[in-house]
C-alpha cells in the first residue's frame, strides 16, 4: 500500500462519520421545513396557491432565456406597516 492510499483511507475514515452526522441533521431540518411549509400552505387561499403555481411555471419557462431575473418571484415581499 502506497502512502497516497493510506492518506485516502485515513481521510475517508475521518470524513465518513462527519458526513453521516451532517446528513442526519439535514434530514431533521427537512422534516421541520416540510411541516412549516405545510402549515403555510394550509393557511393560504386556493387562489393564492394557484397564482403562485402559475408564476412558478412562467418563471421556469423564462429561466432558460433570462437566468436570474425570472426567479425573483421567490423573493419575499413584505408590506411596510404605517
Amino acid at each position: 500500500m502506497c502512502l497516497w492510499d493510506w492518506i485516502t483511507i485515513s481521510y475517508m475514515a475521518i470524513l465518513a462519520p462527519t458526513l453521516s452526522k451532517k446528513f442526519q441533521k439535514a434530514l431533521e431540518g427537512l422534516s421541520e421545513t416540510r411541516a412549516a411549509f405545510q402549515g403555510l400552505t394550509d393557511s393560504l387561499s386556493e387562489d393564492k396557491i394557484q397564482d403562485w403555481k402559475r408564476q412558478e411555471k412562467q418563471a421556469s419557462r423564462q429561466a432558460s432565456r433570462q437566468r436570474g431575473d425570472a426567479l425573483k418571484i421567490y423573493e419575499v415581499q413584505q408590506e411596510k406597516g404605517l
